[in-house]
């Protein structure tokens, strides 16, 4: 199952290494990242894929110290036709 989350990061390129080190590590597959710096955080927008239930990540997520803020997004619905 396809899930989008939101994540606040400290704007550390350790700190981006170790949260998909999580990811890939929590059997999740990184299916699209985006990642934005304001102030002294990044604003990271991923979406994963798996078929494991999305609070195993979003738990181990939220215990990292540079991790600020975890956000699950609803996916949006694409159109059939």
């Amino acid at each position: 199952m396809k899930h989008q989350l939101n994540i606040a990061v400290k704007q550390q390129s350790v700190a981006i290494e170790r949260f998909l080190r999580v990811v890939r590590h929590r059997g999740f597959q990184l299916l699209d990242l985006a990642l934005e710096g304001q102030d002294e955080l990044f604003q990271v927008k991923m979406t994963v894929d798996s078929e494991k239930p999305i609070y195993l990540l979003t738990s181990q997520l939220s215990k990292l110290v540079e991790v600020k803020q975890v956000e699950l997004q609803p996916m949006q619905q694409q159109a059939i036709g």
